[in-house]
This record gives C-alpha cells, sequence and structure tokens, in this order.
C-alpha cells in the first residue's frame, strides 16, 4: 500500500491506537481508505496545515484557493464571525438537552471516554443508548459527544479538550 491519505480530526481517540470507534467512525475510515486500498493517517486540523504548508506550499495555496471556491467565493471575518457564532448556537442547544446530567452518568461518560477509549461518535450512541439524553437525528453525533463529554468533564472539575479527556 503506497498511497496514503490524510483524514483529520479534533477526536483524540480517533488519532490514537486503542480507541473505540463507533460504526459512523469506522464506515468514514473505510471511505477514505478506499475500502483499504489506501493507508489514512488520522491528523489534527493544525498537524494538516503544518505539513502541507512545510511540503507542499504550491497544494497549500491551492488548498486555500479549493476553500474560497467551495465557499463561492473569498470567506470575510464578518462570515467567518457569523459561522463560528452557529456553531456556538449548535452547541448551545446540545448543552441544553445534557444539562440534567448527573454525577453517575458523569462518571459513565468519563470511564466510557477516558478509560474505554470512546470517540465522541461512540460516547453518544452509548449515552443514546442508557436513554442519558432525547435529541431527534443520529443517535451517534460527534458534536452531542463533545456535549457530554464537556458536561461530564465539568462536572469533576476537568477539561474535556484537555488530557486525559483528549
Amino acid at each position: 500500500m503506497e498511497q496514503e491519505v490524510a483524514f483529520v480530526t479534533e477526536d483524540k481517540w480517533m488519532r490514537e491506537e486503542g480507541g473505540r470507534l463507533d460504526a459512523t467512525d469506522r464506515a468514514l475510515l473505510k471511505e477514505a481508505s478506499n475500502n483499504g486500498r489506501v493507508h489514512v493517517r488520522v491528523i489534527n486540523i493544525q498537524e494538516m496545515l503544518e505539513a502541507m504548508r512545510e511540503t507542499e506550499p504550491k497544494k497549500y495555496r491551492s488548498f486555500q484557493k479549493e476553500m474560497e471556491k467551495q465557499a463561492g467565493k473569498r470567506v470575510t471575518f464578518e462570515e467567518l464571525v457569523e459561522l463560528g457564532r452557529k456553531a456556538d448556537e449548535r452547541m448551545k442547544e446540545f448543552n441544553e438537552v445534557v444539562s440534567p446530567m448527573t454525577l453517575g452518568q458523569a462518571a459513565q461518560i468519563r470511564q466510557w471516554r477516558v478509560g474505554g477509549h470512546m470517540t465522541w461518535r461512540s460516547v453518544a450512541k452509548a449515552a443514546f443508548s442508557e436513554n442519558y439524553y432525547r435529541y431527534p437525528g443520529p443517535t451517534s453525533n460527534q458534536i452531542m459527544g463533545m456535549a457530554l463529554c464537556e458536561k461530564a468533564a465539568q462536572l469533576f472539575g476537568e477539561n474535556f479538550r484537555e488530557a486525559p479527556w483528549n
């Protein structure tokens, strides 16, 4: 297998060995690997941009142009702020859904994520299966998993974006 593709995520347990992936996580990686014909290297956004800028400056510039093309135009600062605002609204919505979390539920979520190395999607699916929350949409929603981990970490005085959570 000579070809390699990068799969970019901020989820520690998608990047590090030993993570317990959800079926959706596995399907995404399988698709990225072209059904096993291409090696997939899982990295975070910063690693992707740094590697691209340093080793392939033309590709980096091309990537910037492609992002502009997908957006249909150069994204302005105001538009970035608006996108951030919309993302914040979704996270606030999910935070409200998980706000009644008990300490016992938080302990189980911490065990799944920290001890069990579950991805955010896997945490969301497991929590949904245990009736920890109800929300229409896919049960293995990555952002919902992040909201669950954020609330659980807060109950322990921790930060879900830092070790040992991520």
